[in-house]
């Protein structure tokens, strides 16, 4: 057998011995996959993982490793189609390319969402796809907020009418068969609906994809807040600031404890009162130096 073909079959090996739908970046993906060639061939290199993959002997996958590069929604048809990726593996490597080099939002969204659908299907079993639901979609968690209301209604109707935007009432009645099946929301002998727990976290292991999504929803209706809701009803600010690491660190202790202190306020309010949404961002906008 060439070497060639040798090298070939063992990067396919290792392809089918990595769990792809666990990577949310296929920078990551890559990256894995090269330290798996190199433990078992010492002497490969960047040069040749390119060569393997389509672009000749360059150091392009080095760039794409390290995250200095990302790859195009047209490399990445040539290199899923050289790893032998197929079905929902393909469908959801390239689609993660697509969330990250769309040009425009409506792309990115329209990945991260494909991406969202397949792992769905792919998960192990019927209690992580519900938690990948409820924490996927933007409404379910507005949906709970509104069953802490004295007022609550059950009706499907009621739910999707208080909601802004509108939700269907199909979409209110699933979520709140959803939230009944993970037990987040309970119902008492006398027909009466509330919360079984104040808060909710993260499940332990949950795909950060779900997690992902919500939070890229939240921020098109954080968007959308701008025209169409009064000034009076909303606080959006901007602050751009010279952070060092450790200061890092404190901001973002600062941030979980203001998080707390409203969560806590909100959790003794039962009626009257509108369900909003918060979103804290910080995120950089240079590059590191390191």
């Amino acid at each position: 057998m060439k070497d060639t073909d040798s090298t070939e079959k063992k990067l396919k090996e290792k392809v089918d011995s990595i769990d792809v739908f666990s990577f949310l970046s296929v920078q990551d993906f890559l990256s894995r996959l090269y330290d798996l060639l190199k433990e078992e061939l010492p002497r490969y290199s960047y040069r040749s993982y390119s060569k393997d993959l389509g672009f000749g002997e360059t150091n392009y996958l080095h760039l794409i490793c390290t995250h200095k590069r990302k790859l195009s929604m047209r490399s990445a048809q040539q290199v899923a189609s050289h790893l032998g990726l197929h079905g929902d593996r393909r469908t959801w490597f390239l689609s993660l390319v697509k969330h990250t080099a769309g040009r425009y939002s409506a792309q990115r969204a329209e990945g991260i969402k494909t991406a969202y659908l397949v792992r769905q299907k792919t998960v192990g079993n019927e209690l992580t796809r519900d938690e990948m639901e409820f924490f996927g979609r933007w409404y379910h968690a507005v949906v709970r907020e509104l069953v802490a209301r004295r007022d609550f209604n059950p009706d499907p109707k009621w739910i999707c009418q208080k909601l802004k935007p509108k939700i269907t009432p199909e979409q209110a009645r699933q979520s709140l068969e959803l939230q009944l099946r993970l037990g987040y929301v309970v119902v008492s002998a006398d027909n009466k609906y509330s919360l079984s727990h104040s808060h909710i976290r993260v499940p332990e292991g949950l795909n950060h994809l779900a997690i992902h999504k919500f939070h890229q929803e939240m921020l098109q209706l954080s968007e959308r807040s701008l025209s169409e809701v009064d000034s009076a009803e909303r606080d959006l600010s901007a602050l751009t600031v010279r952070l060092n690491p450790e200061q890092m660190t404190e901001v973002k202790t600062m941030l979980r404890e203001v998080r707390r202190r409203i969560a806590e306020m909100s959790s003794v309010n039962d009626s009257g009162v509108n369900i909003f949404q918060m979103n804290m961002q910080l995120f950089p906008v240079t590059e590191s130096d390191k």
